[in-house]
């Protein structure tokens, strides 16, 4: 068992709040019924079936990267998920915490992970120049060329579909900048960090017609694939703190919304 004020000061520990962007929403967005965790379920997104989970389960928090709330909500009806999320939640008396660009910027937060999944580095920096801060921009140990990184990245984020590129596969690159999900437009940040290569998600036409007039390679991984990660690195940093004072559960029925045809 933990307590709740114990639980958030870990969290602003791993994720501080001032990290985070300014249009972002993260911190303790719904309060439970209970300041006694034992029982806490991880996901990239809170929804109704989320809420179920926990409820089945009997955890008091949900844990999610991305916030249910990025606007301000005006009502609570049935006609919308996002509402219909938080009236479960309210229902069930289960809370919402949400730890988004935060733990993306933060050091040994995500986009972390996310740049080492690509290879190992000599040295890293944010895009700021410093250990934390959103993006990451690192030179590898070894260069490569973007056909190894590509095999990297498929490897790692998308075994079962293939991912899009911009670029000559066989162009040999040293310095990597990342960002994980959506950040297509942090594309003109990496290439005046003098980036060969920038990995992200959600790019658009602009954003891989600036690439190809500039010599500069792009890696689109999808947002989902490149965020899921979010619930087993957050799993790892509770349990090595916690240990068997706290049960942490990941939401084993999430997918990406996205189909193919």
């Amino acid at each position: 068992m933990v307590g709740l004020s114990e639980l958030l000061a870990f969290f602003e520990l791993v994720a501080p709040k001032a990290l985070a962007e300014d249009y972002d929403n993260v911190g303790l967005l719904v309060e439970g019924v209970t300041d006694e965790i034992d029982t806490v379920v991880l996901a990239l997104d809170a929804d109704e079936e989320t809420v179920c989970a926990a409820e089945t389960i009997g955890a008091q928090l949900i844990v999610t990267h991305h916030p249910v709330m990025f606007r301000p909500v005006n009502r609570l009806t049935e006609q919308e998920g996002g509402q219909r999320t938080i009236r479960r939640l309210l229902q069930k008396g289960i809370g919402l915490f949400a730890m988004h660009t935060n733990f993306d910027s933060a050091e040994n937060g995500l986009c972390d992970a996310f740049l080492d999944s690509f290879g190992d580095f000599r040295e890293r920096t944010s895009f700021a120049g410093t250990a934390d801060g959103i993006g990451r921009i690192g030179k590898l140990k070894t260069p490569c060329t973007l056909r190894e990184l590509l095999a990297r990245g498929r490897k790692a984020f998308s075994p079962d579909h293939e991912i899009s590129y911009v670029g000559e596969a066989d162009s040999v690159v040293e310095t990597v900048a990342v960002c994980n999900g959506g950040g297509g437009d942090m594309l003109f940040d990496a290439y005046n960090l003098g980036a060969q290569v920038y990995i992200s998600g959600d790019f658009k036409h602009h954003h891989a017609r600036f690439a190809v007039e500039n010599n500069m390679n792009l890696i689109q991984i999808d947002h989902y694939d490149a965020e899921i990660g979010f619930c087993e690195l957050m799993k790892k940093h509770l349990e090595a703190t916690f240990g068997g004072r706290l049960k942490v559960v990941t939401q084993s029925n999430e997918k990406s919304p996205w189909k193919s045809f």
